[in-house]
């Protein structure tokens, strides 16, 4: 087996878990201020129904050129931002409108409008659509409720599986340590403007996967040391499973940063808006399976001891 660490290590994560809970604490206190400052999250097309185009120029065109010539034609344009110039894509825009209060059925003709009024303002300059994402409003409030509704199912199994597998009051705190994971992953997004999208419910659906991974590796651990024959007292005996699977946790938690940055770097603007949450919630994934799902069982634990635990 792959390890780092030459022997176990012997690093204090239940004797530091109340600063681990302040620590948790107040990010979470930080995310949850970010988006109620920014008046909740700033949602995708995904959501709220719309259009996102992304088109790109044969010539240079600035943004509030095209700002300007979109609003003078009456559009309901919410946001225009510039894609950093690539090898192969250089002048490329994404153009985000919001729904028309005539839209309904005839949402999908809204970018169609779009792009005849560029070319009819813009005749000397080419431009090319290189996406067109179109939602209803129905649909839109539709995949709000299904987006919830998935990631709470998630969470409920997880708490059945977890509670059955191994032990109801491990079932809690990782279910506690999973809305943790969520709450800040979203402060993330919120805190550097990022849509809220179909795109982010996938990031989270992935960063709760990975974090109970690590969460039941731990559990599985201390379920197999509290059998063995042991003279260490419950907070020691789980401190010890922790360190004896940390190598395992690190090794997986850096080779999948590193396969995240690689596509950060290079995979251009299509999985930025995944990878960069994912990389956030990789980190708070790891820290919350070693400082808080134990430590809340061990507190647990201590104040309302089991029988079968010694």
């Amino acid at each position: 087996m792959i390890s780092i660490f030459k022997s176990v290590p012997k690093f204090p994560f239940i004797p530091n878990r109340y600063k681990a809970y302040i620590f948790s604490i107040v990010i979470s206190v930080i995310a949850l201020v970010s988006v109620l400052l920014h008046g909740g999250l700033k949602l995708g097309v995904d959501f709220t129904g719309g259009t996102l185009l992304q088109v790109h120029f044969q010539n240079d065109v600035s943004t509030d050129d095209l700002r300007g010539i979109l609003s003078d034609a009456g559009f309901n344009i919410t946001e225009i931002q510039k894609i950093r110039d690539s090898d192969k894509i250089k002048n490329a825009f994404l153009i985000r409108t919001a729904l028309e209060n005539n839209a309904g059925k005839e949402t999908h003709k809204i970018s169609l409008r779009l792009v005849d009024m560029i070319r009819e303002k813009l005749p000397q300059n080419p431009v090319t659509v290189d996406s067109d994402e179109t939602v209803g409003p129905k649909i839109g409030r539709e995949l709000q409720q299904k987006a919830l509704f998935a990631v709470l199912v998630g969470l409920l199994f997880i708490l059945i599986y977890v509670a059955y597998r191994f032990d109801f009051r491990f079932g809690v705190a990782a279910i506690i340590s999973l809305f943790h994971d969520v709450i800040c992953t979203i402060g993330f997004i919120s805190l550097v403007g990022m849509e809220f999208n179909l795109q982010s419910v996938a990031v989270l659906l992935t960063i709760v996967g990975y974090s109970i991974n690590d969460s039941i590796v731990v559990a599985d651990r201390i379920r197999e040391n509290v059998k063995k024959p042991h003279k260490d007292l419950y907070p020691e005996l789980v401190n010890r499973s922790i360190n004896e699977t940390l190598s395992r946790t690190m090794i997986t938690a850096v080779s999948v940063f590193f396969v995240l940055v690689a596509l950060q770097l290079f995979s251009g603007r299509v999985l930025s808006d995944f990878t960069k949450p994912m990389l956030f919630g990789l980190v708070i994934g790891t820290y919350s399976s070693i400082f808080i799902v134990a430590s809340l069982v061990v507190d647990w634990e201590l104040k309302s001891p089991t029988k079968r635990k010694k």
